[in-house]
Order: C-alpha cells, then structure tokens, then sequence
C-alpha cells in the first residue's frame, strides 16, 4: 500500500482574489498562533513551532498563490511535503485551493495510523467545525468574545451600541487628571480614547491580538508619549505589578470569563488601597436582544443583582453596590439611532457593579 499522494479541498468565496488572499492569511496567521505557532509571511517566509523551523515558504505571489515546504515529522528530516493555496478568480469572486502533495510517507511503518489520523486528526475536527457547537463557538468568538477580522475591526473601533455603557463607566468612575486606570477587555479601544481626556495615564488590556493593535491604532498619539500601555493577556493573568492603578473598569467582558471571581481577585491585586472598580454586566433579559443574540446568547453568563453583587464581594472589594441604571439618558448623548433607543430605557438588563479595595 502507498502512501497518501496528495489531498484538495476548495471554497468558493464572493471576494477578490487579492481580498481573498489577505482574509485567508490573516486569518491563517491568527489560528496557528493560537495552536503556538508562528506564520511568517512573505517571500523568506515559513512556519515555526517552538522555535523550530517546520516549513518555509517556497512561491510568494499575493492573490495568487503561496507554497509551502513543510516537514510533518522532525524525527525523519527526509518526509517532506508541499502545501500550496492557489486563489483562482472565478466569475462571482474567487476559488480557493488547498492542496497537500506527498503527504503520507511519515506513515510507512504503519499504514494503518495514516486512516486512523485522517479520521481523528482530520475528519473530527473538520466535523466539530461545522456542528452547532463548533460553528457557534467559532463565532462567538469572532465576533464578541475574540474579535478577529475586518468587520470586527469596523465595530469596534467605534462600537456605538458600546457608548452607552461607556458614558455611564466614566460618569460612575469620574476620572481625574492623577489617576491611573486599568481597562481589562479594551475591544478596540474606543473607550480609552474617551477616557484619556481626563488627562491621566492608563494600561489597556485584551486577549484579541487584532483588538490590542487595534487599540493601538486608534490611540496613536497616547502610546507615543507612553500614556498608554496596551498589553495582550487573559483578564486573570495580567502582566501588571502589584498596586499600580488607582481605578479599574469592565465593560461586556465578565459574562465570557471561566472564572470571573479570579478575574476581579486579578484586578484587585493589581489596584492600591482605595482604588476604585465599576465593571458593566447583564441579566438574562439581554438574552435574545440585538445585545445578545444567538449563537452568542448562549455562550454568556448572565447575572441575576444579587449574585452580581456577591462576585464582587467574593473578590475582596469593600463598598460593593450593583446598581440597573437607565441608559437612555447615556444613549441620547451617545446619538444612538432612535430606532434603537428604546433597548436602552429602564435599563434594559443592564448591570454595573462598583466598589472599592480596602
């Protein structure tokens, strides 16, 4: 029995070749990082794996196609393989090729594992991908948990069904020239352009690479003159010292958290003796509203007041209050369409909790 020759698999896409070409590389680039690796682009490009080179780009041609030499096995330094994405214009956009040639070799010694890994190592996750758990998950994060992608980008750099919440944070937290404020979940960094103006130093936090450049990008000037630090992390590691902020905020974050209480514990480390906390959640009216629609729904925790006002005690902080303000107010100022004005009056599910650390 030979082994495997060669494996395609195409997609036909309503893009440009050359949009189709940078979608599929930026996304590319975003899923082997997830999985610890590294996608170089570029002519001298390729892919390391824990500081090992495992393929190098061997044909660069943007909207066109990209060739990989790729080594499966480092164990055997002579299997090698050669995978190429050609994006060929079609009449109503782009076809997209993926096709893996001399693939199999690594299994000679026992063919058997070759079925066994196209079904468990292939077929299983390409079956979970398109499952309603799978694609559910892979949208939320996508789009609200991990924003990833263009639209992502567009929503969040001036989200304003977001501004709201902002204004009432800001109004709650009433920030002064001397502080020094933590945000944990910064999206795309809307609401520290707003809360610079205070005139005080801040750090910005997220767990979205796309969202922390993007936060970047949009406080330019702030980064500059090192106002503003913009970190990626998760929300119960931050890479922050001891007692360094003097005010903390949260914004549509804490319903995705494993862990919130650790999260807020996090937070808490990370704030002076006396630094202040609002952090902005909902209850399950939200479910099912242009806030929280499916798949997204049922990926969020919601909060009913008085468990809202118990994590914040679970976490240490003092003066603990949770309040279901009215956003209508919030969202007039705001300019949110009319249309939509009314998913903000009598609070609509909406949660801010507030506190301090003793």
């Amino acid at each position: 029995m030979g082994a495997l020759q060669s494996m395609t698999t195409t997609l036909e896409v309503p893009l440009g070749p050359s949009e189709a070409f940078e979608a599929v590389l930026a996304e590319l680039e975003d899923g082997l990082s997830r999985g610890g690796s590294t996608l170089r682009t570029g002519a001298q490009g390729g892919v390391v794996q824990r500081g090992e080179v495992v393929a190098k780009v061997t044909a660069w041609e943007p909207g066109r196609r990209l060739i990989l030499e790729w080594r499966p096995a480092t164990w055997k330094a002579d299997e090698q393989v050669n995978v190429e994405l050609r994006f060929d214009a079609i009449s109503d956009g782009t076809r997209i090729t993926f096709e893996v040639r001399g693939w199999g070799g690594v299994f000679s010694e026992d063919v058997e594992d070759l079925a066994g890994w196209f079904g468990s190592g292939l077929l299983a996750p390409l079956f979970y991908a398109i499952s309603p758990d799978g694609l559910g998950n892979w949208l939320t994060d996508r789009r609200v948990r991990r924003p990833t992608g263009p639209r992502a980008r567009a929503i969040y750099a001036d989200p304003i069904f977001h501004w709201p919440n902002f204004l009432l944070i800001l109004d709650r937290i009433s920030l002064k020239a001397d502080d020094n404020l933590l945000e944990v979940g910064c999206g795309g960094g809307a609401f520290m352009r707003k809360a610079l103006e205070s005139g005080g130093r801040a750090t910005a936090v997220d767990h979205s690479p796309e969202m922390v450049r993007l936060t970047i990008e949009q406080n330019r000037m702030a980064v500059a003159h090192g106002v503003l630090t913009v970190l990626e992390a998760e929300a119960d590691r931050l890479p922050v010292a001891d007692e360094t902020f003097t005010c903390a905020v949260m914004t549509g974050v804490i319903g995705f958290l494993p862990d919130p209480v650790g999260a807020l514990k996090e937070i808490r480390r990370a704030l002076q003796p006396g630094g202040r906390i609002a952090v902005f959640g909902g209850t399950a009216a939200l479910k099912g509203t242009p806030a929280a629609p499916e798949p997204f729904a049922s990926r969020i925790r919601f909060f009913e007041k008085a468990e809202f006002e118990q994590i914040g005690h679970q976490a240490g902080f003092v003066d603990v209050q949770v309040d279901e303000p009215d956003l209508e107010g919030y969202a007039r100022t705001a300019k949110v369409p009319e249309e939509a004005i009314e998913l903000f009056q009598g609070g609509g599910g909406a949660l801010l909790l507030t506190g301090r650390k003793a």
